[in-house]
């Protein structure tokens, strides 16, 4: 994505290695962030730091839960990501932060992206339903049986994170899950592995796929991957097409922001839409959601400096 060949000269390492060594990071980040997050949860909650690992079953029995989960959440994975991108992006690759390019830009097309991301629910939501009743082969039965657990746990947390006894949780919420994730997500997806992907594939669309993919997959969430990943996509193509981190970024936060909000509007009685049914769309409105998508990225492409290239 970012103009490589303005990048200061530099020994080259094949792109396995440096994907190796981007998993390596990650997982030490990961492990120092969950270790600290556990001990915060301890502290904050009065739970024994061997219960902390199994928080999961430990949600009812001590105080401040809520306060201390979200803690672990913005610890563990958001600031894991955070660092592992800025240590390898300026040790491992001895670039400027400023190289993944992070543009001004104006309200218009703030908006403009804010639309397109709203828009673009009623048809992900299509690949939400589909993906959902997914099965595998019989020979292939154990796996399924994973994926099923992981799911669970991963739905029974969000739940939890997403019943909000007061304005303070969902403001707290807003922050960890939507700024925090939106910004460590994309520095590390599409900031540095796409731009990675980007200069060893030398083809655009293959690295933002590529990082689709693997954004997806990090969730463990495999009944919900489709879909992510074309959210994922759709964030690769942002950031591609605007040379501007700043409006993936963006995107990623009013997806996460707007169904936090609906979920709080729901609870409070202010909707009587549960955006986290999952009922069938209307084929036309999947179909409108569509085309409006369409059209609208199409915008964001006829104004790319890349336009030509594609």
């Amino acid at each position: 994505m970012t103009e490589f060949d303005t990048f200061r000269p530099q020994t080259e390492r094949p792109f396995i290695a440096k994907l190796m060594i981007l998993v390596g990071l990650t997982l030490i980040f990961l492990f120092v962030g969950s270790t600290i997050g556990l001990f915060a949860l301890s502290a904050i909650t009065g739970m024994p730091f061997e219960e902390a690992a199994n928080f999961q079953q430990h949600l009812n029995d001590y105080p401040n839960v809520y306060l201390g989960v979200m803690v672990l959440q913005m610890i563990s994975t958001p600031m894991a990501f955070i660092g592992t991108s800025l240590f390898y992006w300026s040790v491992i690759e001895k670039q400027s932060i400023q190289a993944l390019s992070f543009q001004p830009t104006t309200l218009q097309v703030l908006a403009l992206v804010a639309i397109l991301v709203i828009g673009f629910m009623p048809f992900d939501a299509v690949f939400i339903e589909l993906n959902q009743k997914m099965q595998l082969p019989a020979s292939m039965k154990g796996v399924e049986e994973w994926m099923r657990t992981s799911e669970k746990s991963m739905g029974g947390l969000t739940k939890f994170l997403t019943n909000f006894k007061n304005q303070a949780q969902f403001a707290l919420a807003i922050f960890v899950v939507a700024v925090l994730a939106g910004i460590s997500e994309e520095l590390l997806f599409r900031g540095v592995l796409q731009n990675l992907a980007l200069k060893t594939f030398k083809n655009p669309h293959i690295a933002i796929w590529f990082a689709a993919f693997w954004f997806s997959f990090i969730h463990f969430q495999f009944f919900g991957f489709i879909p992510r990943m074309l959210l994922g996509a759709m964030f690769g193509y942002l950031y591609y097409w605007t040379q501007n981190l700043w409006l993936s970024m963006f995107a990623h936060f009013v997806n996460n922001g707007f169904t936090l909000l609906m979920a709080y509007l729901y609870q409070m009685k202010v909707t009587k839409t549960d955006i986290e049914q999952t009922e069938s769309v209307p084929v036309g409105f999947a179909l409108a959601s569509c085309l409006f998508t369409v059209l609208l990225l199409r915008w964001f492409w006829q104004h790319s400096i890349y336009r030509s290239d594609d």
